[in-house]
């Protein structure tokens, strides 16, 4: 073998979390067959699994590339690796109970979260776009899988088949993007390609088209209009508690991924300024439509769908003007979400006992008294999510629109505003119904979910806390990015 092509052990430390988190789902795997009787312990050895590769992604990664410059590990992509296992946490936690219920534990949920999760943070650190590519197809499948999980029931497969469908179609224009791209610089690598692209070498026509087919394919899993037609139905058939992990872990993967291209894109003087405009328009389109189609839904699922549509434009905006001040605002404001979106889907998995029915909004009314801690803590998510202070959703809005403004996209800024207001609209009208209407459906009494009660009190405690005293997350988002050279 060529000495080029030998992996160090550093190269082998720099994957240290994704072989602890595969090696945790084949272990999980084993023990669903020949071990049986310990399902019980399959959540909590999950658990430790993340935990463990959250460590090592916090000590033992080296800084700086690997793999012959494949990927490249840093503070940033450190801390997006801890955004994306939190979101798996907390999934984990809420699952358990809902898995039980459902009569749906085993070792292939377990592990298909922990391989989904291995392929997100590969992806963070992927520094070359081919292996974006097979991380993206690793992280997909699994999630695919996931989305369909509860076999028995109709909507489920409905949702895993509109799920793979168009992920597939969108696979296909990422590769597409990924050729063109090779074809006209000469490099998978994406500093490579950055430093051709401001050479001025290859088809400006090609590689603009390149850039946007990659635009297509990571927009699609950030929920972005008009590449959202999935979630809504994908997130209403799909395991309450997988949409906890769905709706937020893939999305952080993605914006890393995004943000690469967008920046080496930027390298062509010639487009520079059009992939700001292209960014922007994303936003806008996404914060109106998210909003705007919100507004009308009867359905929890499907509002936080629409919802989460809106929050994906809002965390454009710093990638509209895009500087190294932009990590602050994305890193705050993906932490923030993490938090509120799971934390609102797992009180979703508590409250609501019957999947493949609507969680219609409507049947909340009265439960605030019925069940004070659960609707405590959907109410705290509902106010962050609609940026409401003193929660940690009202602060990353702040820095996102802060960051607009002091970029001197104010109209942009401006936008946001309005879009968010229309947002508290339909955010408060679940916390009025929980409390300011009488109750018309008395809730069917099930057994106490203790990991899914922490899940959801994890998240609103923390989103309530960190809002009031954010001094915390500012530091380590500052030290972050002052850390990233």
């Amino acid at each position: 073998m060529s000495p080029s092509y030998a992996v160090s052990t550093a190269d082998l430390w720099s994957i240290a979390p994704e072989i602890w988190l595969a090696g945790a789902g084949a272990l999980l795997l084993l023990l669903d067959a020949f071990l049986p009787a310990l399902k019980r312990a399959f959540t909590p050895l999950s658990l430790v699994a993340t935990l463990g590769a959250g460590w090592l992604a916090w000590t033992s990664v080296p800084t700086g590339p690997s793999f012959h410059g494949t990927l490249d590990a840093n503070a940033i992509t450190c801390a997006l690796t801890l955004i994306v296992l939190l979101a798996a946490s907390l999934a984990l936690l809420a699952s358990d109970g809902y898995l039980r219920r459902e009569g749906l534990l085993s070792g292939e949920y377990h592990a298909l979260l922990l391989w989904s999760s291995a392929g997100m943070t590969l992806m963070l650190r992927a520094n070359e776009l081919l292996t974006v590519f097979i991380a993206l197809e690793l992280l997909s499948i699994c999630l695919y899988a996931l989305a369909g999980y509860h076999r028995r029931i109709a909507v489920a497969a409905e949702a895993a088949i509109k799920y793979f469908l168009m992920g597939a179609f969108v696979s296909a224009f990422v590769l597409l993007g990924i050729a063109l791209l090779y074809g006209e610089t000469g490099s998978s690598r994406i500093p490579e390609i950055a430093r051709a692209l401001a050479e001025g070498k290859g088809s400006l026509a090609l590689e603009a088209l390149g850039v946007v087919l990659l635009i297509a394919g990571f927009g699609f899993k950030m929920s972005l209009v008009p590449f959202h037609a999935w979630s809504p139905d994908t997130y209403q058939g799909a395991p309450t508690p997988f949409v906890a992990f769905l709706s937020v872990a893939p999305k952080a993967a993605s914006v890393a991924v995004l943000i690469k291209i967008v920046a080496a894109a930027s390298a062509s003087a010639p487009l520079a300024p059009k992939w700001s405009t292209v960014v922007s328009l994303l936003a806008v389109l996404s914060m109106l439509g998210g909003n705007l189609l919100a507004l009308v839904q009867r359905d929890l699922k499907r509002m936080l769908a629409y919802s989460g549509v809106a929050h994906m434009g809002y965390l454009l905006i710093p990638l509209a003007s895009l500087n190294r001040d932009s990590w602050v605002s994305v890193l705050v404001y993906l932490f923030a979400y993490a938090l509120m979106n799971a934390g609102a889907f797992a009180v979703a998995t508590l409250l609501f006992d019957k999947p493949g029915e609507q969680h219609l909004i409507s049947d909340l009314s009265g439960w605030g008294y019925r069940f004070p801690v659960k609707s405590a803590c959907l109410a705290i998510c509902m106010l962050s999510l609609g940026g409401i202070p003193p929660t940690l959703g009202f602060l990353g809005k702040y820095l996102v629109f802060l960051h607009a403004v002091e970029n001197h996209q104010i109209w942009l800024a401006a936008v946001g505003v309005l879009a968010s207001l229309v947002g508290v609209f339909y955010y408060l009208r679940v916390v009025y119904v929980l409390y300011m209407k009488d109750e018309v459906k008395a809730p069917v009494a099930k057994a106490g979910d203790f990991l899914g009660n922490l899940s959801a009190g994890l998240a609103a405690l923390l989103t309530l806390v960190l809002g009031l005293w954010p001094g915390p997350v500012l530091g380590w988002v500052a030290d972050a990015v002052a850390r990233l050279g």
